[in-house]
């Protein structure tokens, strides 16, 4: 009896084996040639997202393919990475580029592909991952990035930047215009920002540094929050924790509220609004 379990055994896991088949990876690269300022549109079901900028005249497109086989799948791995590579996802019009609509479901299925782009500084970016780090560079924007769960790099841009990720930590650097930053869960830092900021997070600290003007959100569910702004601004504050203390290293009116845990203030003559909230956590204004 031992013996003919052993033996099921062993057929089950060949046949889970032959079932499932083998991963398989593959890889391509593009060179487009582009006249202008770019409008780009990247996505991916699954996959990190890298844009940085490069030369004017050319969007460089290197992507890293890797497939999971799954059950009774009609294409083996490597047969869809085959079809992947002599394929790629790219549309160009002019100097309007898409890469990674793939609106066959069976060649999307189980699929990852990563994207490393280099493109103009004067590019305008959408950029959309279901799982994976997010990292731009050097582009004049508007930039808008969205994950469905992985870090948020984001550097050097000229115009507005929103970015989005389900589960991660956002890192906002040398953006010149406003910047919207939202995350499910982890921290944000935000600085040399030049515009209006607005930071939410369902857990982790905030840390923004704006270096120009224009009203300030950040709110946290749980974790402390830091925000720098210039010393000549003014604004109005209104600061709320659930539990922690408020600081605020400014000359300032109160106004209205002042407990342990709110405050309402005029700091200098400014008529800017600077919210911020957590729901524990202690505040901080310098």
């Amino acid at each position: 009896m031992r013996n003919t379990c052993l033996v099921l055994a062993a057929l089950a896991a060949l046949s889970c084996r032959a079932t499932f088949g083998a991963d398989a990876e593959g890889s391509f690269e593009r060179t487009l040639n582009v006249t202008g300022p770019v409008d780009l549109d990247v996505q991916t079901g699954s996959g990190r997202i890298e844009v940085r900028a490069g030369r004017a005249s050319a969007v460089v497109i290197r992507a890293t393919i890797r497939v999971r086989e799954g059950f009774f799948g009609s294409d083996s791995a490597a047969q869809r990475v085959h079809a992947i590579e002599s394929h790629p996802p790219i549309q160009q019009n002019g100097n309007v580029i898409r890469i990674g609509h793939m609106e066959d479901p069976e060649l999307r299925r189980n699929v990852s592909i990563a994207y490393e782009l280099t493109v103009p500084a004067e590019t305008k970016l959408r950029s959309n991952t279901g799982s994976g780090h997010v990292i731009v560079e050097g582009v004049r924007g508007p930039v808008n990035a969205e994950t469905g769960s992985g870090s948020v790099t984001i550097s050097k841009i000229r115009d507005e930047v929103r970015a989005h990720t389900g589960s991660g930590r956002m890192e906002l650097d040398d953006i010149e215009s406003n910047v919207d930053a939202h995350t499910g869960s982890g921290s944000i830092r935000a600085s040399g920002i030049g515009g209006r900021i607005t930071a939410d997070t369902g857990s982790g600290g905030v840390h923004v540094e704006q270096t120009g003007s224009g009203d300030i959100r950040a709110h946290t569910g749980s974790g402390g929050v830091t925000v720098h702004t210039p010393a000549k601004t003014g604004f109005d504050l209104r600061a709320h924790t659930g539990s922690g203390s408020i600081t605020v290293d400014r000359p300032m009116t109160v106004q209205g509220t002042i407990t342990k845990h709110e405050l309402m203030a005029k700091v200098g003559g400014g008529s800017a609004i600077v919210d911020v909230r957590t729901g524990s956590g202690s505040i901080r204004i310098q």
